[in-house]
């Protein structure tokens, strides 16, 4: 096995890394499995921004944090809301 060693910035690693994660998961996952970010959430469920986050706050829907981002699973968002 080979190590390789890159310096870049880390908000671009974590651009990249979210561009990879994005297309693994597109090909492995039905619709209903798609990862939002925050404003695809707030587009899909016609909300504000402060009603996202006092949802997050409260814990009534479930979110991934990786660096400054925040993700969701449609799947998880919908069944949280019934």
């Amino acid at each position: 096995m080979q190590t390789v060693l890159i310096s870049i910035p880390l908000p671009e690693f974590f651009s990249q890394l979210e561009t990879t994660l994005r297309k693994i998961l597109s090909e492995n996952t039905t619709p209903e499995d798609k990862i939002l970010t925050s404003d695809e959430v707030m587009k899909m469920l016609n909300i504000s921004t402060t009603t996202l986050q006092h949802w997050r706050d409260k814990n009534k829907i479930p979110f991934t944090r990786m660096g400054n981002k925040i993700f969701y699973n449609k799947a998880e968002i919908l069944k949280a809301l019934k």
